[in-house]
């Protein structure tokens, strides 16, 4: 199985179906999580939230954000993701989540 992409903004992007939602995500190689999701897509999927977590952005600030599971389809496979949640309007696919493929 292989995953579909494209250029979404100027940057790479995937298809994967999240809690068997097919949703856009910009890879950023940046982001050392697995995946970040806008909150009102994790209020629309009904995700478990699991904790928290502080991280800093490129700029140096400091948030604090929450984490919830999902499960997603990745090549030929189920797996379980931490999903951090953003207020932006874009969902990101970090580098961790690579190292699942």
């Amino acid at each position: 199985m292989s995953i579909s992409g494209e250029f979404a903004y100027g940057c790479p992007a995937i298809d994967l179906n999240v809690s068997k939602t097919k949703i856009k995500l910009l890879v950023d190689s940046g982001f050392n999580g697995q995946m970040m999701l806008p909150q009102k897509v994790i209020d629309k999927l009904n995700l478990e939230q699991i904790g928290f977590s502080d991280f800093t952005l490129v700029n140096g600030e400091q948030k604090r954000t929450n984490i919830y599971k999902a499960e997603i389809d990745f090549f030929n496979k189920t797996i379980n993701v931490d999903v951090l949640s953003t207020n932006a309007d874009f969902s990101l696919a970090g580098m961790e989540l690579c190292q699942e493929a």
